[in-house]
């Protein structure tokens, strides 16, 4: 198959690759075998087929690297701070999973949506169900999605209907990780969930590591979201250093851990996760709708620290991996801008030596850093999101060897007069900050079409 179209890619932070007019095939496997200038391309393939797109642009598919799939029935229920939130409206929404039949016709409804909107890769918590944990697996067996996908375990501090006796926990996940840890030759991965530290046991904790260790699968938790949390883990775990050393000392960390969150992270836990090779997951849109806080994204990087993107549905109140893109430049404007006004109105306090000043900027964490902009978003939800599931040699660049997964976007309907543009910036520019709902024409994982936008 070759087909033609625009380009877009984003190789690094810094870097967009664009080919106007160019060319892509794919071959039955499922791989990109070339790509590049259209009439190059086309040379080297004569007598193939063409499958002509234009005007429409070709994307690598999206990678949304935290999302909770069954709360995706109780998006934007607003007013609350993380854990009230989570008693009044999620655990209620998680307990409904019980239901075989409902969480099956959920997932169907979510992994759909999903596509439509471009996301190609998925990192999915699912409930304490082993059940209903399958049903999601199922569902995205047959619609094509790449998916990792998780039972989450909680063995205390957690509704009745949501509670697990901890050897049930630890054996339920382990079969569902044998039973799809892989499947499809690794389209379909497991991740053992243990929710976040306050909702687990140490012995659930220390279980789960060994688990993903044996198996070599994913693990994925939440860390430092919100103060009251941490406040929370501090008296849970008095013998731990931090928050982040709760997952050190139950062998929780490592390359293939994703970490949601991630906002109120001290030197030395930083210091832990950039040893350890753990990856942090930015969630901008949840992080504002519960008040969590912002993520200093630009000094996480900086540091060297591991960073994608996700939705996290259902405090991020869109399944849209291009909503959060925006979200992602958005929140970074607006800590660069405080951190300006405050650094500048400290430096105008009568009375203090440039000595305290320094001190009061350290203590207030006062660094002012260039905010994140489209293009480093856009990689940061392509070949950064493939990075840190490992597959930064396979997912997020339109280059021969890579998968087939990627997207097809009519640019017009990100444009206020639906014109056709050629200047890449500008054009993701308007995709990230102007997200529309019919952007996406069709998605495709290893070559297949999952997602096709009808009269199109």
């Amino acid at each position: 198959m070759l087909i033609r179209a625009s380009l877009l890619s984003a190789p690094s932070l810094q870097e967009l690759r664009f080919e106007a007019d160019g060319g892509l095939v794919v071959d039955g496997k499922g791989s990109i075998t070339d790509a590049g200038a259209f009439e190059a391309v086309s040379a080297r393939h004569p007598g193939m087929v063409v499958e002509d797109l234009r005007p429409f642009w070709i994307l690598p598919g999206l990678v949304d690297l935290h999302a909770h799939l069954p709360q995706y029935e109780a998006v934007a229920a607003d007013g609350l701070e993380l854990l009230p939130w989570l008693e009044r409206h999620i655990f209620p929404a998680e307990a409904r999973f019980a239901d075989g039949a409902h969480a099956r016709a959920t997932a169907r409804t979510y992994l759909r949506d999903a596509l439509s909107l471009g996301t190609t890769t998925t990192v999915l918590y699912a409930t304490i169900h082993a059940e209903a944990t399958d049903a999601i697996f199922q569902e995205a067996e047959a619609c094509g999605i790449r998916a990792v996908i998780g039972k989450t375990m909680m063995d205390r501090h957690a509704p009745g209907s949501l509670r697990e006796d901890t050897e049930t926990s630890l054996r339920d996940s382990e079969e569902l990780c044998r039973a799809w840890h892989g499947r499809d030759g690794g389209r379909l991965q497991y991740a053992f969930t243990p929710r976040f530290a306050p909702s687990c046991s140490r012995e659930l904790m220390l279980g789960a590591g060994r688990l993903a260790q044996k198996y070599g699968a994913f693990i994925q938790t939440h860390l430092a979201e919100n103060l009251q949390e941490l406040e929370w883990v501090r008296e849970l775990f008095p013998e731990a250093d931090s928050y982040t050393d709760v997952y050190r000392r139950f062998g929780l960390l490592g390359s293939r851990t994703l970490l949601g969150h991630g906002i109120h992270l001290a030197p030395a836990e930083r210091r832990v996760l950039r040893e350890s090779g753990s990856h942090l997951i930015h969630c901008p849109s949840s992080n504002a709708f519960l008040q969590s806080g912002i993520m200093p994204l630009r000094k996480w990087l900086g540091e060297g620290l591991s960073v994608g993107l996700g939705t996290d549905v259902g405090a991020g109140p869109s399944l849209s991996m291009f909503r959060e893109m925006g979200e992602a430049c958005t929140a970074s404007k607006l800590r660069r801008a405080a951190q300006t006004v405050q650094t500048a109105r400290l430096s105008q306090v009568p009375g203090l030596s440039e000595e305290q000043k320094l001190l009061v900027a350290g203590a207030l964490d006062l660094d002012p850093q260039p905010a994140l902009d489209a293009v480093g978003a856009f990689h940061l939800a392509t070949r950064g999101g493939a990075e840190a599931l490992g597959l930064g040699d396979r997912l997020g660049r339109l280059e021969p060897g890579f998968d087939a997964d990627f997207l097809v976007v009519d640019i017009r309907q990100a444009d206020p007069l639906k014109r056709v543009s050629a200047d890449p910036a500008h054009v993701l520019s308007r995709l990230v900050y102007r997200s529309d709902p019919h952007l996406v024409q069709a998605a495709y994982v290893r070559g297949r079409r999952c997602f096709h936008r009808s009269g199109t």
